[in-house]
């Protein structure tokens, strides 16, 4: 035999034992139930030599089943944060070229930034020649002050960043929650689709995904006696021997805190505190913001009221600084442990920031050594503790207590994970929430994979009934091109869904219809005198472009379908565009080495 002839065999061998390599974790996939695929008991039975057990056919949100969330990042919100850094940088660089200067905020709209000076002149120069290629000056600033705001190219950019790393940041949270298989993508200009196959807990998903995870560390403005004006404008709080008692008055109270200052000095601090959210953020709003300084805020936390066991739960504001000093963006990791430092072992959230942010971390802790530094979590102070000493590298997060064990450790771990997967650069809005029931998905797989073996059944017996052992031959090749789609879908992650059933039936078809143009061919060449060697080779010489030429266009429709289609279209294009390849390497390659087996010698007749 031609030595051509053994490579194509081997390769063809390669091909299948590869194939049945790559669809061993599969097998054991789809072998156990569907509630225990995901779990420990599906790793431990893959064996050790075969590949990883995360290398398996995934299936689709229609197939098992899962949760579909449509998210809308608020990139309004992502450009009025980056206002509000830019404000901070400016008075920053400002005092370092010694410029005179009152303050430097965002303006109350959130869009531009406010600098109060006394030299507006050199502010606008200095902040220009530093910033120019971001910011313009525009005009209508009230006296005294002079604006800046960004280019609204640069105001387009952010906003596109914003989208673009939410995407990412929740791709790598759903990474590392272990869910197989997401499909994550953009829709529209600031929409991200989800689906998380397998999923069944939705509130969950939201809470993970939804998350904003925005860490900041503020340092408390505890000097200020702004808001001591309160104390005649609303209740004071019920104590009862310096406790806070409850219920507290309806619309929020005020009351004091002994906290301690630099230099050994200590005084009493005014805050607000109610039992409903909803109330306190009402008196914040009309008695506290408009006494505040500029480069002040309000920050709201937890606080226990009731001297007893049981404890009962309020919220109280914190006067900080505005300017974030340190953010989450410095955390190399974090996870969930317990503080036992009071005895009473709570869930808390331990983290460690990367080198730079630990320079960073020990230069504000040192210069505010004897402050309060807020760390706040989503615009919730969780913790305000003292800096008794400098903090480098490692952190701690405490929660709010008076909660369940459980429900604090769960807590915990969710932070835990979003920490380490990032912050989302803005609020996002979950305006669609689907979820498919766990019955759905094996309906369709059976409605799906009896769609796909009865056409598998119908091809074959066609095949052999009508071509006898050229059609026997063409089944065997169907049979390698089945394997061999499923085994490059596993290799690179692609997920099957119901549409993609449809694709891979549809290139069943297409796989044997290039051997029933070869068989035909063959059969005219015989009619014409042809030995069956000569027959053979004038078949699958004469219908060899015939077949590239329908599966290369059929495959550029499969290549628009994925770029530009989306969900049902998509999975459809993928499977057909993988059928496509697997069926000209099996028409082509596969079944030309059966037949260049059988016609080895000079063989009179040819069974077609």
């Amino acid at each position: 035999m031609e030595r051509n002839w053994f490579f194509r065999v081997a390769l063809i061998l390669g091909v299948l034992l590869v194939s049945l390599y790559q669809l061993v974790p599969s097998w054991f996939y789809f072998r156990l139930a569907p509630d225990k695929r995901n779990g420990a008991e599906y790793e431990q039975s893959v064996p050790g030599w075969a590949p990883s057990a995360h290398k398996h056919l995934n299936l689709g949100l229609d197939l098992q089943g899962g949760i579909h969330l449509a998210m809308g990042v608020d990139v309004d919100r992502a450009v009025k944060a980056k206002v509000a850094r830019r404000a901070d940088e400016i008075a920053d660089f400002l005092r370092e070229k010694k410029v005179p200067l009152e303050a430097s905020a965002p303006s109350p709209d959130g869009t531009r930034i406010a600098v109060k000076s006394a030299d507006l002149r050199g502010v606008e120069a200095t902040v220009l020649d530093q910033y120019g290629a971001e910011l313009t000056s525009p005009s209508g600033a009230p006296s005294g002050t002079v604006w800046f705001a960004f280019k609204s190219r640069v105001i387009q950019d952010f906003q596109a960043k914003a989208v673009d790393q939410a995407e990412k940041t929740i791709r790598n949270r759903v990474d590392k929650w272990g869910v197989s298989e997401p499909d994550i993508k953009r829709k529209g200009n600031n929409q991200i689709q989800i689906q998380l196959p397998g999923f069944k807990d939705p509130e969950k998903a939201k809470e993970l995904l939804g998350r904003t995870a925005q860490l900041e560390f503020k340092i408390a403005a505890d000097d200020s006696p702004v808001l001591d004006a309160l104390r005649g404008e609303l209740p004071s709080c019920p104590l009862d021997q310096g406790v806070m008692r409850m219920p507290l008055p309806e619309g929020g109270c005020w009351t004091l805190e002994g906290v301690e200052l630099p230099g050994g000095t200590s005084r009493q601090v005014t805050f607000l505190a109610a039992t409903n959210r909803g109330q306190l953020d009402a008196a914040i709003e009309k008695y506290a913001k408009p006494k505040l300084q500029p480069g002040q805020e309000i920050g709201v936390g937890e606080g226990t009221a009731g001297a007893g066991v049981v404890k009962e739960r309020f919220y109280r504001t914190y006067l900080l600084h505005s300017k974030t000093e340190l953010t989450g963006d410095y955390i190399s990791d974090a996870r969930a442990a317990m503080d036992d430092s009071q005895g009473a072992g709570r869930p808390v959230v331990v983290f460690t920031m990367t080198a730079e942010g630990g320079r960073l971390m020990e230069k504000l802790t040192t210069a505010n050594l004897g402050r309060r530094m807020a760390t706040v979590l989503d615009s919730k102070v969780e913790t305000a503790p003292y800096i008794q000493g400098k903090i480098s590298t490692n952190g701690q997060i405490s929660l709010g207590s008076n909660r369940p064990y459980q429900q604090m450790f769960e807590e915990a771990n969710e932070i835990a994970l979003v920490l380490k997967a990032g912050a989302l650069p803005a609020p996002v809005t979950i305006y669609e929430e689907r979820t498919v029931g766990a019955t759905l998905g094996p309906e369709l797989i059976k409605k799906g994979t009896t769609a796909a073996f009865v056409g598998l059944v119908l091809v074959v017996l066609f095949m052999i009934l009508y071509y006898r052992a050229t059609g026997f031959i063409a089944d065997l090749a169907l049979v390698l091109n089945g394997l061999l789609v499923l085994a490059i879908m596993s290799i690179i992650g692609s997920t099957l869904t119901l549409p993609g059933i449809a694709g891979f039936v549809l290139t069943l078809g297409m796989a044997v219809d290039a051997n029933v143009l070869i068989n035909e061919r063959i059969r005219e060449e015989l009619r014409a005198g042809r030995t069956v060697r000569q027959a053979v080779d004038q078949g699958y010489d004469k219908v060899f472009w015939t077949i590239v030429d329908s599966h290369v266009t059929t495959l550029v429709a499969a290549v628009v379908l994925m770029q530009y289609g989306s969900g049902p279209v998509r999975g459809f294009a993928v499977t057909l565009a993988i059928g496509l390849v697997a069926s000209m390497f099996t028409s082509i390659v596969v079944t030309r080495a059966f037949m260049d087996f059988f016609t080895r010698r000079d063989t009179a007749r040819l069974s077609v």
